[in-house]
């Protein structure tokens, strides 16, 4: 049996295993959630479980070593650092300002419906200590999430498909840190919708990149950024429910509007694995009949 085929995946990666490894290993970081209150030292009021952002990275590390070597964990790496592949300015700033353009309608329509959104956030003057922090979860989730998962699910599900499943799985995975911190059950609901509607548009992102791990990471980095320095959100379910309405309205124009780019672009490097091509057939000897599926 080849490695593809035991793995369910022609990239010889194992979804399941992600999963299941994934949520193995978070137990230990729920449990700690439960027992020590860091609610109010952390960032919108996060719980330690919420330090279980170093778990997608080292699961797909373990991963890769153990089907690749450690070849295939210097390429997971240099992958999830790499912006090669694209040079469009566009899809950069779009990865930049998705979220917080989101937001910002977000806010003007709570707004106009005569309630100002107001509550706890993050100040200005914390932005750059955010910023690092949230690079690097954002870094050590997305290598897990776009490096190593996203591939295998996509091949069989197709972009739309993988967008969804994983960002159900992503969702998911952050229900219990949610539950820890104290967030209400329609706060929850708007922030699994607009997880899930926010990963459609990263793999859109990363399909038009060419590969480029490094957009979901922008992306990611700006979720938490723009919410931290949202006044209430972590407070109040108007923002999240709304957030996620429009995320998924957007995510659905996108969807309908534009088909994704399924291979990388020409100079794409073997660092953004391309999906494996498919030989053209061979053509017989002369004076034997060619048959599909056969010599």
């Amino acid at each position: 049996m080849t490695r593809a085929s035991a793995s369910g995946s022609a990239s010889g990666r194992s979804p399941l295993a992600f999963v299941t490894l994934l949520a193995v290993f978070s137990v230990p970081f729920w449990l700690a959630g439960a027992v020590v209150d860091g609610t109010g030292a952390l960032p919108m009021g996060m719980p330690v479980s919420a330090f279980q952002f170093v778990l997608p990275v080292t699961v797909a590390l373990i991963l890769a070593f153990r089907e690749e070597g450690g070849a295939g964990v210097r390429r997971l790496m240099k992958r999830a650092v790499s912006g090669a592949g694209t040079s469009r300015r566009a899809l950069w700033a779009t990865a930049v300002l998705l979220v917080p353009a989101l937001l910002l309608v977000t806010y003007g329509l709570i707004t106009l419906a005569g309630k100002p959104p107001s509550g706890s956030h993050s100040p200005l003057a914390s932005l750059p200590l955010l910023l690092a922090l949230y690079l690097l979860a954002a870094l050590a989730e997305e290598a897990g999430w776009t490096g190593y998962l996203l591939r295998p699910v996509q091949e069989r599900y197709g972009a739309l498909g993988a967008g969804l499943v994983i960002g159900l799985i992503w969702a998911a995975w952050h229900l219990v840190a949610y539950v820890q911190a104290g967030r209400s059950a329609p706060w929850i609901a708007g922030q699994v919708l607009g997880s899930v509607a926010v990963r459609v548009l990263i793999v859109r992102l990363v399909a038009n990149a060419g590969g480029a791990v490094l957009i979901a990471v922008v992306v990611h980095t700006t979720i938490n950024l723009a919410q931290s320095l949202f006044p209430g959100y972590p407070d109040q379910p108007a923002p999240a429910l709304l957030h996620g309405l429009l995320a998924t309205l957007t995510a659905a124009v996108v969807v309908l509007g534009a088909r994704p780019r399924t291979t990388p672009r020409k100079n794409s490097r073997e660092a953004h694995e391309p999906p494996t091509a498919v030989p053209l057939a061979t053509p017989p000897p002369a004076g034997r009949t060619w048959r599909p599926g056969g010599p």
